[in-house]
């Protein structure tokens, strides 16, 4: 029982790391084309570079632990989580942590125990955004989701490797109709004729953990076909560079009450706000480090918003199409 238990680590370990190191290159191979897309929230055409990112750091980290599925994930979101960049990088990692919480104890994925991944990931990503939108990667996650429900619903031997091959084979599809869909479900990507930047790197993601499953290589075919890939980068607004909107990402030390709180107070002075927690257990005190992101009108006065809150460990701001900055 012990070595069958040895053995499933391996293979439950030994997915995860090839899945990271996967999507890690998919990411990176298609950076560009994803840095083409990136028309919401804002045109600052770094989506890619977000998500490539996050899923480094990822992957880094799972390369030191050497736990069940679940404290595998847990490792590589924690660490994700305080690199996170950007909207799109910031909710990869959130996805990855809200992963890991229904998958501790598991030694290798079935359809059922990513079915329960989905729906945790899911309501993790909706509910660390203040104003969650369609027509984004929120909409890709759920079609996934939605699908392997089915999948594990119908499935006749749950348990098996062939029911989570042929799940996610399905899912992958759903995936890209997803992806489709998301030009005509948000305003701003209608008019600019393209598909969901953060969507499109998410089917990058789920096309890597395909692969890994299945022992083969990612589908090169995968985008052909999906409106926008050759346009030229979204052309920042016009007056954009004498703008003095920046975004924020930092860490903060807080407890839940006061989390909710800075939510409340960030939501008046800026947007695209992602507040969500980075360690799953309260320190002594009941306080988390939580990951903050923000686009604001100015810096100053989101600053003073966030240092009056709580113990900052990390602080970022960049101008939306300028240097970065850390203070």
């Amino acid at each position: 029982m012990v070595e069958q238990q040895h053995k499933g680590r391996i293979r439950g370990h030994a997915a995860v790391h090839r899945w990271f190191f996967l999507a890690e290159q998919a990411l990176r191979a298609h950076g560009d084309s994803l840095n083409r897309l990136n028309v919401f929230p804002v045109a600052d055409s770094d989506t890619g570079a977000n998500m490539l990112a996050t899923m480094a750091a990822a992957r880094q980290a799972a390369e030191q632990s050497e736990e069940d599925l679940g404290a595998l994930l847990a490792t590589a979101g924690t660490e994700a989580m305080a690199e996170a960049r950007g909207n799109s990088g910031t909710l990869l990692a959130v996805l990855l942590s809200g992963f890991a919480e229904p998958l501790h104890g598991h030694e290798r994925l079935t359809i059922g125990a990513l079915d329960q991944a989905l729906e945790h990931g899911s309501v993790r990503a909706w509910s660390a955004l203040s104003d969650p939108v369609g027509g984004t990667m929120l909409s890709v996650l759920d079609a996934v989701r939605a699908c392997a429900r089915q999948q594990a619903a119908a499935a006749e031997e749950p348990e098996s490797r062939t029911a989570l091959i042929d799940s996610l084979d399905s899912m992958l599809e759903v995936a890209r109709q997803a992806v489709v869909a998301t030009e005509g479900e948000l305003e701003a990507l209608t008019r600019a004729g393209v598909v969901d930047s953060g969507g499109t790197g998410l089917l990058i993601i789920f096309d890597a953990l395909r692969a890994a499953v299945t022992g083969t290589e990612p589908d090169p075919h995968l985008l052909e076909g999906l409106h926008g890939l050759e346009r030229e980068p979204a052309a920042q607004p016009a007056g954009a560079e004498d703008e003095d909107h920046v975004e924020i990402m930092c860490t903060v030390r807080l407890d839940p009450l006061g989390a909710a709180s800075l939510r409340h107070q960030l939501d008046e002075v800026g947007e695209s706000v992602i507040i969500t927690p980075i360690d799953a257990e309260a320190d002594e005190q009941g306080s988390y480090r939580w990951r903050i992101h923000v686009h604001a009108g100015t810096e100053e006065e989101a600053s003073q918003v966030i240092h009056a809150f709580g113990e900052v460990t990390t602080y970022t701001a960049a101008p939306l199409y300028g240097a970065e900055t850390e203070h």
